[in-house]
């Protein structure tokens, strides 16, 4: 499996808020990775539906990165996801990776370095 799609940068939620004032969500970016596009199946995304997620995209990343259902996936062209299911597996060619089931935002943090 080729990760030439592009990068994409994975974000964890944190409280950018000073202690004891009202919290201030922003986004710490965690990891960058190369990323391929894999299929997104009609039982995967009928499936999504049923539990009330839209998932939009299912991406692969090499290896098996700390990447958890809490995080923020942003691709270069800036569309944020939030990670609705991490699957570690395999590839055709025994390879680690790890498969993400992405849902588009309805509101997008704003990124680090912007204002």
């Amino acid at each position: 499996m080729t990760y030439d799609d592009g990068i994409l940068t994975v974000y964890i939620v944190t409280n950018g808020a000073a202690p004891g004032d009202k919290p201030a969500y922003a986004l710490t970016e965690k990891a960058k990775h190369y990323f391929c596009y894999d299929t997104l199946g009609i039982t995967r995304y009928y499936t999504a539906l049923q539990a009330d997620q839209h998932i939009a995209a299912v991406v692969c990343v090499p290896d098996w990165p700390d990447i958890k259902v809490t995080d923020i996936v942003v691709l270069e062209d800036g569309t944020q996801f939030t990670v609705q299911m991490v699957q570690p597996g395999k590839d055709k060619n025994g390879l680690r990776m790890t498969q993400l089931s992405l849902e588009r935002m309805t509101q997008d943090y704003a990124l680090p370095g912007q204002s």
